[in-house]
Order: structure tokens, then C-alpha cells, then sequence
């Protein structure tokens, strides 16, 4: 899986969820994770979670994280639900590691009740497509939202948060993709 994490700003309208989006804008073919920095609001068009669209949910922060993950394995929802749910675990350990109690509630993060990321899952006919976006702080947030910000939690080395956990989420699909390929069926 290849990683590229932008240093400018780019802002998350949704449409990074739609399949080959690494490789129309940065020329990455193939299985990969794209982190960068900027706002977040999704227009109800690209909404991709159904109860979303249907409660009319405003889905916005004025600076996040964003984790555009496209794997070209198996496109299968529930592999992707999978997928998704382990890497926010893995955003919670990265977080423990930094001494922060985070936890992982379905395929959100939370700490101390408040609400520190958003993430999708779904598929294309060709890919599983994931977002997960993590608040650097939590403003432009909708009022509705009790949210926190990696700044509010001490984290103040932004880009330093962005490339530590993109190898993180590397390192685990690389993983999990090498143990899937190191066993035999069962008779």
C-alpha cells in the first residue's frame, strides 16, 4: 500500500470517496492512503451513509485530518466496515501511546464523551473506499455535536500526527495483507 501525505491544504467535499480519486489527482495506482490537512463539509450529494442523507446531517469542521483509503482487494462492504473499524483502532492506540484515553465507539472516536472524528466506508465496483477525518480542532463543528480537537488533547505537532499515524495505517493493512497471504485452506 502506498502512502502520500500532503503538506498543503486540501479541503474534504466528499467526492475523495469516489474510486481511483488517488490516482486521478496524484497519480497513485493501486492500493493507498492519502493524508491531508484542510475543512470538511459534505454537500448531501456526496453523502455516502444513507441515515445521514435521510436525518439531513451536516457533516463539517473548519480543520481535519483526512485519510483517503482506497484498497483494490475483495470489494466488499463488509470487509470494509472491517477495515474501517480496525484502523480508528488503531488511531485509539496511537492515541494511547501519547497518553490519551481515547476510545473506539462503533467507527468513531471519542474522548471523554466528545466526539473526535467521522469515517465512512463503502464500495465501488472496482474498490473499498474509507474516510476518516479527525478534528485538529474542534470549530465549524455542527451545533448539534459535542466535538474535541487533537490541539484541545496536547497534540500540537500536527504534521508530525500525520505522518505517524499514516505509517501506522500502512504498516497494519501491510501487515494484515501479508498474513493473508501466508496461509493455506483447510482440508
Amino acid at each position: 500500500m502506498e502512502l502520500l501525505v500532503i503538506k498543503e491544504r486540501i479541503d474534504y467535499d466528499g467526492s475523495a470517496i469516489r474510486s481511483h480519486w488517488a490516482y486521478r489527482n496524484f497519480g497513485i495506482l493501486g492500493n493507498s492512503i492519502v493524508v491531508f490537512r484542510g475543512k470538511c463539509n459534505v454537500k448531501i450529494e456526496e453523502m455516502v451513509d444513507i441515515e445521514d442523507v435521510r436525518a439531513q446531517k451536516e457533516i463539517k469542521s473548519d480543520d481535519m485530518i483526512h485519510y483517503i483509503i482506497e484498497i483494490f482487494d475483495s470489494p466488499n462492504v463488509l470487509l470494509a466496515s472491517a477495515l474501517q473499524k480496525l484502523f480508528i483502532a488503531k488511531i485509539c492506540e496511537l492515541l494511547s501511546e501519547k497518553g490519551v484515553k481515547a476510545k473506539r465507539e462503533g467507527d468513531d472516536i471519542y474522548i471523554k464523551d466528545r466526539k473526535l472524528s467521522i469515517s465512512i466506508a463503502t464500495v465501488s465496483p472496482v474498490s473499498i473506499k474509507i474516510h476518516i477525518g479527525i478534528n485538529v480542532e474542534a470549530k465549524g463543528i455542527p451545533r448539534d455535536v459535542s466535538a474535541i480537537g487533537l490541539k484541545e488533547i496536547g497534540i500540537k505537532d500536527i504534521e508530525a500526527f500525520m505522518e505517524k499515524s499514516g505509517n501506522t495505517l500502512q504498516e497494519e493493512f501491510n501487515k494484515v495483507k501479508k498474513d493473508s497471504l501466508k496461509v493455506r485452506w483447510t482440508e
